[in-house]
């Protein structure tokens, strides 16, 4: 970059190793006595199982019966709770395959229950009775097997992954609308048990699919994320048998783990922009840093020429026959940002787009996936991207992908698109920028007339719909693959640059216009195991909704046509057939948008840096890609919509503060981010950087300049730090985060006169996936003792990843309206930025 920022982001001197400090908190699991472990549903099975092996019942016999624990079949253990390196007493069990845990839903007996999936041989089953035998005889079992141990104390069920199993409820609802479209075949994605023993899992599948008269049309294994799946075309009826779970269709297989709905492609609504001025695109120049996988883009477009890299590995570029939107809008996103409010920096490098989907002539599916599995597509399109000395795109750390599956909504258990994100992530240092989804169902109000709600104040009708999303939210969660814990999940924030030429009229409103809230159609939280999902919010539009009316209730329905009527962001779009212009613009709402507007943002602060530093491009790239991803959630403050949503989300009692911060998350995550906050510093504002590894088991202290002005002062003053790194994926392991970071509380919290602030996530909440964010402001500074330099450390966990795993940390220390902070810490850095000279 030729022109860096006035205040660039400084950066820190090198850490001191220290020992991980260790804590508590951990959840202790509910034990059973051997005799009251008999007496649970896994007891009495066991009990059976014993009697059949005892009486040398064939292992024919024992699977002919769908019930039956029986060997090579997988089996569920369900647990009370989790047990830490459990696969590794698996290893002691010859022929006994461990295949991964899952989270189950809390209930009244157990806080943190989860399901254990195992395949068996018949002498492993043996050995699992026998140790279950003598854990019932006198509680013990041999000194190898301790885990065992606590696993016979916390087991309550044990059962054979069914037909109930393999077609999730939530997936029921669209492959019955499929089965009811009156088509001889559905096409679906069916997973398998990913076996160490590929082909046998294969053609066992293959033999069910083709018993059934179903074809295969693509096929994908990608080891490091557990992941193998076949993309099929089943007969209506095979699909209703399954359905109906019964044990002889191909729900009943037990070389399948689940059948899912084929990944689709949600488009997005466009409004053409009369009158809009024309415009050019920059000159870019060097190797790209951000990449796009998205649909055949309009390259040619006057405001996207020569800014675009395309690679077509797919060859869809001749079947793109329809309109080019969603890929074109998405590169004008990250090439210029919202053209309503242009971005002051310009993009200096090109953009490498990566075609994956291709336009239709299909109004019903403009836009739409090749016969391919997309997360095998992924796969392949960062090999070849990344590998080979004829590498595509050699230094892209950043790729936005905007494609959420409206049929796979997030329900705890992981995508295979997610697992294959996550383990890309890691493998090839990249950030993936995902947005979370758009929900473009109605949410429906009870016990009121349209009439009513059009009477009600603008506070009123806010309320009324923010009640009727919350009574729907397990209806609007995140859409793969944005559950990826690598990721960085994008929402909608309800905020746009447009100016209404007139004002808006019912029956449509624009309801949440100033709230902070996101957008009414925009995926919600949780993710993995509580991790906040999305991370941030970026700006997406004005949502509009238009009452419906519906007897005595009536709904609430997000614009779906011409849904950026009313507001919106602007991007460029291909003509039309009344465009006058090649030159169009058009306006746009959701949140493919804003993760491509995070995804140009992450672009510039890379940009940005290495104006300032000449050798940033030398350090690794999964150090960069930690550091932009730190960087977009640094940024993230919430809104004023915090205090909305406790006020409907509840509690209302302010000492379950971590319920009131858990349903606030659900909707903002860490926040709204600022961009300026991501690229520069202010006078009154320093924000720090640093990159390194961390071995498990190991801590590092950074010691940060804490500038004199600060000191002693008796006005609002702030610390903020965010960490984050990239986990190599474990799918076949307890902890599927294999590895667990953490910003330990600093001790000089008292002497810097602040305190953690209110306005945030819990610090449990904040440490549940792979970056942690965490604020701290006071009134009053008093005078840092010493040097004047303050502490802060990080930590990675004790894991059984012997290497060692990247990461960054960014600090920012303001006091508003004090000009000498930027200054004084920029004097005791010991690496100085280039700074631009004054003119």
């Amino acid at each position: 970059m030729a022109n860096p920022p006035e205040q660039p982001l400084l950066r820190l001197g090198a850490a001191t190793a220290i020992g991980r400090r260790t804590g508590n908190g951990i959840p202790i699991p509910r034990k059973l006595e051997p005799g009251d472990q008999a007496q649970t549903p896994a007891g009495r099975k066991l009990t059976r199982l014993s009697e059949q092996l005892e009486a040398n019942t064939p292992a024919l016999q024992l699977r002919a019966d769908p019930d039956a624990l029986a060997p090579e079949r997988l089996l569920v253990f369900e647990l009370t709770g989790g047990i830490l390196k459990f696969e590794q007493a698996v290893r002691l069990v010859p022929g006994l395959e461990f295949l991964g845990a899952e989270d189950l839903e809390e209930d009244e007996f157990d806080k943190a229950p989860a399901a254990y999936l195992m395949v068996p041989s018949e002498g492993a089953l043996r050995n699992i009775v026998t140790l279950w035998r003598g854990w019932q005889r006198d509680g013990t079992v041999p000194p190898r097997f301790s885990a065992w141990k606590a696993m016979l104390s916390q087991l309550r069920d044990i059962r054979p992954w069914g037909p109930q199993d393999r077609i999730a409820p939530e997936d029921v609802d669209v492959l019955t609308a499929e089965v009811e479209a009156g088509q001889p075949t559905v096409r679906v994605e069916i997973e398998l048990v990913f076996r160490v023993n590929a082909a046998v899992a294969e053609r066992e599948a293959q033999a069910g699919i083709a018993a059934v008269r179903g074809v295969i049309i693509a096929r994908s294994r990608i080891d490091g994320a557990g992941y193998h799946a076949l993309l099929t075309d089943i007969p209506t009826e095979a699909l209703r048998d399954a359905l109906a779970r019964d044990p002889a269709s191909l729900a009943g297989s037990r070389a399948i783990l689940q059948i899912r709905p084929q990944s689709i492609f949600q488009s997005v609504s466009m409004e053409e922009v009369a009158g809009f001025p024309a415009g050019d695109a920059p000159e870019l120049v060097g190797d790209p840093i951000a990449a796009i996988f998205d649909a055949v883009p309009l390259s040619g477009h006057p405001r996207l020429a020569g800014t675009l890299s395309v690679d077509d590995p797919f060859e869809l570029e001749p079947l793109a026959v329809g309109p080019r939107k969603h890929g074109t809008a998405m590169a004008s996103a990250v090439v210029h940002g919202d053209l309503n409010n242009a971005w002051d920096r310009p993009l200096e490098r090109p953009v490498h787009f990566v075609n994956m989907l291709y336009a239709t002539a299909d109004p019903a599916r403009p836009e739409r996936f090749p016969d391919r599995l997309p997360a095998d597509m992924f796969e392949e399109a960062l090999v070849r991207m990344r590998e080979g000395a004829d590498a595509t795109a050699p230094h892209v750390i950043v790729i936005n992908a905007s494609l959420g599956d409206p049929n796979k909504p997030f329900a705890n258990r992981m995508s295979g698109w997610a697992r294959v994100v996550d383990y890309l992530a890691s493998k090839y240092g990249v950030l993936f920028v995902i947005s979370a989804g758009n929900h473009h169902a109605h949410v429906e109000t009870r016990d009121m007339t349209a009439g009513a709600f059009e009477a009600l104040d603008m506070p009123q009708k806010i309320r009324v719909l923010l009640r009727a999303s919350a009574s729907q939210i397990a209806t609007r969660r995140i859409l793969a693959p944005a559950e990826a814990v690598n990721a960085i999940t994008v929402g909608a924030l309800h905020a746009d640059h447009y100016e209404h030429p007139y004002p808006v009229t019912p029956p449509t409103f624009d309801l949440w216009n100033g709230t902070g809230l996101s957008t009414i159609s925009s995926g919600l939280g949780p993710g993995y195991r509580g991790a906040t999902k999305p991370e941030i919010l970026a700006p997406g539009g004005r949502h509009h909704v238009r009452v419906d009316p519906a007897g005595d209730h009536h709904r609430l329905q997000p614009l779906t046509t011409n849904a950026a009527i009313f507001g919106g962001i602007a991007v460029a779009a291909p003509p039309t057939a009344t465009s006058l212009s090649p030159n169009v613009v058009a306006r746009t709402v959701g949140t493919s948008v804003a993760a491509a507007l995070a995804t140009g943002v992450a672009a510039r602060a890379h940009e940005a840096l290495e104006a300032a530093y000449p050798d940033f491009v030398a350090l690794p790239s999964a150090q960069r890609a930690a550091l932009l991803k730190a960087l977009l959630v640094h940024g993230a403050r919430w809104t004023e919509a915090r205090d909305l949503l406790i006020e409907i989300l509840g509690p209302s009692d302010n000492r379950q503060h971590y319920r009131q911060k858990d349903n606030v998350r659900r909707y903002i995550g860490f926040g709204a981010y600022d961009p300026e906050l991501i690229v520069n510093c202010a006078d009154d504002r320093a924000t720090l950087w640093a990159v390194g590894t961390l071995n498990s088991d190991q801590g590092k202290r950074f010691r940060i300049p804490w500038p004199a002005a600060m000191s002693g002062k008796a006005q609002p003053h702030g610390l903020s730090a965010t960490l984050a790194w990239f986990t190599p994926p474990k799918p076949g392991a307890v902890a599927y985060r294999g590895v667990r970071m953490k910003i330990v509380e600093p001790g000089q919290l008292g002497a810097a006169g602040v305190k953690a602030c209110g306005t945030q996530p819990d610090p449990k909440q904040a440490h549940k996936g792979t970056v942690v964010h965490r604020r701290w402001d006071g009134e009053k500074a008093a005078a840092i003792a010493g040097d004047g330099f303050f502490e802060l450390d990080v930590q990675r966990e004790v894991d059984d990843l012997d290497a060692a795993v990247n990461f960054a940390l960014v600090i920012t220390l303001q006091m508003a309206g004090e000009a000498a902070i930027y200054t004084q810490v920029l004097n005791r850095v010991a690496i100085k930025p280039i700074v631009p000279v004054a003119a």
